[in-house]
């Protein structure tokens, strides 16, 4: 047997003692952290429900009136097509109004985000409330 394969031999033995070992060692924490899981406020589980909670939140502060404006506009331009109501009749003109709105309306609400950098939400909203209000009257 040469060096080499026996130095491949005796390193495979160490690796293979270190995974026992290892594996032993995390059985060992798994059991603790199910028995005090609950307990222990820096929990994983604790931390997971914080994090999702915190998540919801961050989906609830980033509502807008132009992002909602723009899930309206996706309701009423098909009613608009079908009805004929509205003051635009042109069948062209609309989906090429509603095209031209979305896009610039999700469009401005990304830059107005990004801008204030989502933390001045009061001002974006003073900023976006008037031109929805705006936007809307026009269509109807």
């Amino acid at each position: 047997m040469n060096y080499l394969t026996s130095r491949r031999l005796s390193t495979a033995k160490i690796a293979k003692k270190r995974r026992r070992a290892w594996n032993k060692n995390s059985e060992k924490s798994t059991a603790v952290s199910e028995i005090f899981g609950r307990y222990n406020p820096a929990s994983p589980e604790t931390l997971m429900r914080k994090h999702q909670h915190a998540v919801k939140l961050a989906f609830f502060k980033r509502i807008s009136p132009f992002l909602l404006l723009g899930f309206f506009l996706v309701g009423l331009f098909p009613y608009l097509l079908v009805t004929g109501l509205g003051s635009i009749h042109s069948t062209l003109f609309l989906i090429f109004l509603f095209l031209f709105l979305e896009t610039n309306v999700l469009f401005t609400d990304f830059v107005l985000w990004n801008y204030f950098e989502g933390k001045k939400i009061f001002r974006i909203w003073l900023i976006e409330v008037p031109l929805t209000v705006l936007i809307i009257h026009f269509l109807i």
